[in-house]
């Protein structure tokens, strides 16, 4: 599941226009994609609009409030997005199209959706595990909280996280480092995906524990929590400790500010390792860093010129 292309019409934050988001040549979705432009140019609102977008056609969670959607003066707001599913999708949703229309319409008592059913089906469709694509987005907030609230790692409960950018989304970390001595698979994984995320900060395999594990090495140093690790190696086990637990493939992955989570310095080797988060995934990044912006090709930048 990929967007190739998405259309704003009236939306607070977001300037009007339709923005291409797949190769103009072969018309393959475009991944990593880099969002920029000036302050205050709707960057971050970008990625939250399409998630709005994925929530009022197909919804992991509760319904959302139209009405912080609509520019003022106007009486309604549209988003349009086309959808690129692969084959198991077009299955899943009936239909042999490639390419899949829906749209929002946010009112400022309601929010009304014109998709097709099996588009509405397989949006709001969430299982753990590769097989099945989902939207996650990283908000700017993000962070892990060593004082919980401990959610569980399970479908059921991170469905209701993943569309939310409270910071409190990833309170199940501490609890997926405390189950982790017991999956050796996922111990694998995780360690692999921290290693390309992080160059100083390695995970290791102990015993389980209670409390705060020590299960992390800093630069070579000693045995250490999640919460004596700097800022931005924190980052990176809140990254791939959500890729290995929701098992993020053939998915749609929206970071805002990736800058927080490394140096700049290393904006290439980081835009790589979100890549290899999982199987065919398509990132879409919201950033003014040029560091950022020079590690992806010309076509994969949308710049937004304020509203």
């Amino acid at each position: 599941m990929k967007i190739v292309r998405a259309t704003f019409l009236s939306i607070r934050g977001v300037p009007d226009g339709t923005y291409e988001l797949a190769h103009p040549i072969s018309g393959a979705a475009n991944s990593p994609l880099i969002v920029t432009g000036p302050e205050a140019s709707g960057k971050t609102r970008f990625l939250e609009a399409l998630l709005a977008t994925k929530e009022a056609i197909g919804p992991y969670g509760p319904m959302i409030d139209g009405s912080t959607w609509i520019e003022p003066g106007a009486q309604l707001a549209k988003i349009m997005i086309s959808f690129a599913l692969d084959e198991e999708e077009r299955q899943y949703a009936g239909t042999p199209d490639n390419i899949v229309d829906g749209e929002a319409t946010f009112l400022s008592e309601r929010v009304r959706r014109d998709a097709d059913e099996g588009l509405v089906a397989l949006l709001s469709r969430y299982e753990h595990g590769p097989a099945s694509g989902k939207v996650e987005y990283f908000p700017s907030s993000r962070r892990i909280s060593p004082l919980g609230p401990y959610h569980g790692t399970g479908d059921i409960e991170q469905r209701l996280q993943r569309a939310q950018k409270d910071p409190t989304k990833y309170g199940f970390v501490v609890r997926f480092l405390r189950d982790l001595p017991q999956d050796a698979t996922a111990q694998k994984a995780f360690s692999q995906q921290l290693e390309r995320l992080s160059p100083s900060c390695r995970y290791i395999a102990s015993e389980p524990q209670r409390g705060l594990p020590r299960c992390f090495s800093s630069r070579s140093g000693p045995a250490a929590t999640v919460s004596e690790l700097s800022e931005t190696e924190q980052q990176a086990v809140l990254i791939a400790a959500t890729a290995v637990n929701i098992g993020l493939s053939r998915s749609i992955v929206l970071i805002d500010r990736p800058e927080l989570s490394t140096s700049s310095g290393r904006a290439a080797e980081f835009v790589e390792a979100l890549s290899q988060l999982g199987q065919d995934n398509q990132v879409i990044m919201a950033t003014s860093t040029p560091e950022f912006i020079a590690s992806v090709p010309k076509a994969n930048v949308i710049r937004l010129e304020g509203t």
